[in-house]
């Protein structure tokens, strides 16, 4: 679950149906580069004298189609109060917090549609190095049958616990 904010791996927690809407966290099928690009943007129909959302990006290398994807969970008005999600995951149920990515595209069309499918062009160069690793890991993992089981809830805690210990 790195680098994510505590308040969104808390909801991951509390909801399971926006924890299985994140594609980052569908390991059977999809590979997280480790990173998320954030930015800020005003939704089409916002108040002028309100923040501006805070939009983050979660990349993912996707080992069925071979190509890198991006979520987005938007931090409305960056209160870290309320969140959603926008994706196509198929698995996902749609609700209130969970949203088909068009609707995304139509609540802040600064956004191009291309955004949710990368090229590897696309990606910033910091991530680059992350984005080669996915793509090696991908192919080492479809090279022996695919990626392994679910883990459990200890053993996500004890990963998450030491992932805090080197700061990630």
């Amino acid at each position: 679950m790195q680098p994510y904010a505590d308040e969104i791996k808390k909801l991951c927690t509390l909801n399971h149906d926006f924890a299985n809407a994140l594609k980052a966290l569908q390991s059977e099928r999809f590979i997280s580069l480790g990173a998320i690009i954030t930015s800020r943007a005003y939704p089409i129909h916002s108040e002028k004298d309100s923040e501006p959302d805070e939009v983050i990006g979660l990349l993912v290398y996707d080992l069925v189609d071979k190509a890198f994807k991006q979520d987005f969970i938007v931090n409305v008005n960056k209160k870290y109060k309320e969140f959603r999600i926008y994706t196509r995951f198929k698995e996902s149920r749609k609700s209130r917090i969970i949203r088909d990515i068009t609707h995304f595209y139509q609540e802040y069309p600064m956004y191009s549609k291309e955004s949710h499918h990368l090229s590897f062009e696309d990606i910033p160069d910091v991530i680059k190095p992350r984005a080669i690793d996915a793509v090696q890991l991908a192919n080492k993992l479809i090279a022996l049958g695919g990626p392994r089981r679910e883990i459990s809830d200890s053993e996500y805690e004890k990963f998450d616990t030491d992932l805090r210990k080197f700061g990630l």
